[in-house]
C-alpha cells in the first residue's frame, strides 16, 4: 500500500511541477521524478493483484467498458508504458480519489 501512496504523491508533485514549469524546473528534479516513477511502476507491475484494476473501475461505475478498452489500447506494451491509472487520469476519466479507492479495493480485496 506504501507504493500506492508514493504513486499518488508523485502524481501530485507532477501537477505541481507542471504549474511551475513556466519558470523552469531544474533538470535534476525532473530526472529524480522520472527515476522514482519508473521504480514505482516496476514495483507495482511486479506485484500479484487479485482483480484487475480496470474491472474495479467498471464495477465502481467510474468508467464504462468502452473507456476501459480504449485506455488499455492506449496503454500499449513495454516496460516503460504508463500504468492504467495514469492513462485514465490523463484522459480525465477518473479522479485521483477514484484511483485511490480502486487501489485500496485491489490491494485489500474489499467488497465494492
Amino acid at each position: 500500500m506504501q507504493a500506492v501512496g508514493e504513486v499518488l504523491e508523485l502524481e501530485r508533485l507532477k501537477e505541481e511541477y507542471a504549474r511551475l514549469e513556466q519558470w523552469g524546473i531544474p533538470m535534476s528534479v525532473r530526472e529524480w521524478y522520472e527515476r522514482q516513477l519508473a521504480r514505482l511502476r516496476a514495483e507495482l507491475r511486479g506485484r500479484r493483484h487479485g482483480q484487475p484494476l480496470g474491472e474495479i473501475f467498471v464495477e465502481m461505475g467510474v468508467i464504462d467498458r468502452d473507456q476501459l478498452e480504449r485506455a488499455l489500447s492506449e496503454q500499449g506494451a513495454g516496460s516503460d508504458r504508463p500504468l492504467l491509472g495514469e492513462v485514465l487520469l490523463q484522459r480525465g476519466w477518473i479522479e485521483p480519489e477514484d484511483l485511490r479507492r480502486a487501489l485500496e479495493i485491489q490491494s485489500c480485496g474489499q467488497a465494492r
